[in-house]
């Protein structure tokens, strides 16, 4: 019996999917399907391409599918039309894949000439080339461009005009794809995604599938089931795949030798943005089954519903709306200081720090920490903060963050956060997590770190992904310090393979980045 090979997908791939035209898509979903049933060149639609190390095409109308592929995969590099002049004169209807192979077919150079690597000079350049070709309504609607960032690229004439382009990163790089196709040198830097069935790829270009999981290396199949019974944590940077390893784990941890079928799982992740696409890729992994025992929520959403539990919980206060209420009390605010002299010093203090700085000085290092009295604030270390206090700058804040926690207002995340952690350390709560897994751990405050380790029935149950270089907010904390559970000495590993960014991009961000005291560049 043979084995359905698996299929993969490289993302630059997923992107000119998105863009291949509509109405042709129920061909383009045949052919796929014959080619995971059988890549082997036939001479005629599917070739080997001459100067490129196991890469075949596959003739589909006047777009060519390039692949590779082995005894259990194939992975699908990228789908490509034909350059205009070698269908001149055929009529738009009439393209089939009959048509005899032209020579320059099998000619690597001449299929992917667009696509090589463009040579950009630091010294002095001449006005900035045009594109390619012209950036058209058309073509931006096929690649699913938003709307709003429509009227911009179209006046886009130069490559300058696109990097410069005041729209989404996300937007210029899909037109990036279409215009410049990255070279075959390019595509075996980027990421295997895998792709369950042909109908998944339906789902995507449909807009309902937002991603694939990706296809673990060595090094990441390895974690997934590596120190089982945690505290563990894996490392790495952005690109490692730390997230995808998190994922992959869950269905380890549920299938793992000794499980009752019962055990239940709560998965975080730092955005709301990224709940929709983790319940995806975790639905692509596990049985509807373990689906039901799985909870993908964030931390606040975690604290909400701790606290909902006990009481009614009211109209969160967005960030918006703090400052606005953090301005208008600046406006008012009295500081305390006995003489009128201490007074002036005190409001000049604050004077000093502005709405935004005040609020994450309340949510990250006051809240953040649970500091109770002003001698813990006074004694608490702040590097990373990028402004010292003083003893009586960090009195005048204390005060000011005492009188704005007691105004009445919506309700915080923040303050939210610790009724959550004090609720459920009374044991006033009782719907622990055999195992949670917090991705982005380095982005939570203490006290989200140390609410999200007491949901969990036991520290073995305790799994964490980490950036240590891209925490939006310096952590200026162990992790042991956020919560006794929090000890992962043996328990550590460190993912070092980049997948999002190319070899020349690493090479030129660790020329410039320093390691701050103590640390590794990883």
């Amino acid at each position: 019996m043979t084995t359905r090979r698996q299929l993969t997908i490289k993302p630059s791939c997923m992107r000119e999917i998105a863009a291949y035209p509509n109405d042709r898509t129920h061909t383009l979903w045949e052919k796929i399907d014959q080619l995971v049933a059988d890549p082997m060149p036939d001479g005629r639609a599917k070739k080997k391409l001459k100067g490129a190390d196991g890469v075949y095409r596959l003739r589909i109308g006047d777009h060519r599918i390039f692949y590779r592929f082995a005894d259990d995969w194939v992975s699908l590099l990228g789908i490509r039309r034909r350059q205009e002049d070698t269908y001149a004169g055929v009529p738009g209807d009439d393209i089939s894949d009959g048509l005899p192979p032209q020579a320059e077919d099998d000619d690597l150079d001449a299929l992917l000439e667009r696509g090589q690597p463009r040579e950009f000079r630091f010294d002095q350049a001449p006005a900035s080339r045009p594109l390619p070709k012209p950036i058209t309504s058309d073509l931006l609607r096929d690649l699913g461009v938003p709307v709003a960032a429509v009227p911009t690229l179209l006046r886009c004439r130069t490559e300058d005009d696109l990097l410069e382009a005041a729209v989404p990163a996300d937007a210029i790089t899909v037109v990036l794809d279409a215009l410049f196709p990255p070279s075959l040198d390019r595509l075996a830097q980027q990421p295997d995604l895998v792709v369950p069935s042909t109908q998944h790829l339906v789902r995507f270009k449909e807009g309902d599938l937002l991603g694939f999981l990706l296809r673990l290396d060595e090094d990441q199949r390895r974690l997934t089931r590596w120190a089982l019974a945690g505290p563990t944590m894996v490392r790495g940077g952005a690109g490692t795949g730390k997230s995808t390893v998190a994922l992959y784990r869950v269905k380890e941890l549920l299938e793992r030798p000794g499980a009752t079928g019962a055990e239940r799982v709560l998965f975080t992740t730092y955005t709301r943005a990224l709940l929709a696409v983790t319940r995806q890729l975790l639905e692509q992994l596990l049985t509807p089954e373990q689906m039901r025992r799985v909870t993908v929520a964030t931390a606040d959403q975690v604290a909400f519903d701790v606290v909902g539990s006990t009481r009614r919980v009211g109209k969160v206060e967005g960030d918006r709306q703090g400052l606005s209420r953090l301005n208008g009390l600046r406006r008012r605010h009295r500081p305390d200081g006995g003489s009128a002299f201490e007074v002036r010093l005190r409001r000049r203090a604050l004077e000093r720090l502005s709405d935004a700085w005040l609020a994450e000085e309340f949510d990250w290092i006051i809240d953040g920490r649970g500091l109770q009295t002003l001698e813990d604030y006074l004694a608490a270390p702040r590097p990373g903060r990028g402004l010292g206090l003083n003893a009586r700058a960090r009195e005048a804040v204390w005060d000011l963050h005492r009188e704005f926690a007691s105004e009445p207002g919506g309700e915080r995340f923040p303050a939210l956060r610790l009724e959550a952690l004090d609720i459920v350390r009374s044991g006033r709560w009782a719907g622990y997590y055999d195992y949670v897994l917090v991705d982005e751990a380095q982005d939570l405050s203490p006290v989200a770190l140390a609410l999200l380790a007491e949901v969990c029935t036991t520290p073995e149950g305790l799994f964490l992904a980490a950036d240590s270089k891209q925490s939006l907010y310096s952590r200026n904390y162990t992790w042991s310090s956020a919560h006794p559970r929090l000890q992962f000495r043996g328990r550590t590993a460190v993912l070092r393979r980049n997948y999002r960014s190319t070899r020349e991009i690493d090479r030129a961000a660790f020329l410039v980045l320093e390691p701050e005291e103590g640390e590794e560049l990883e």
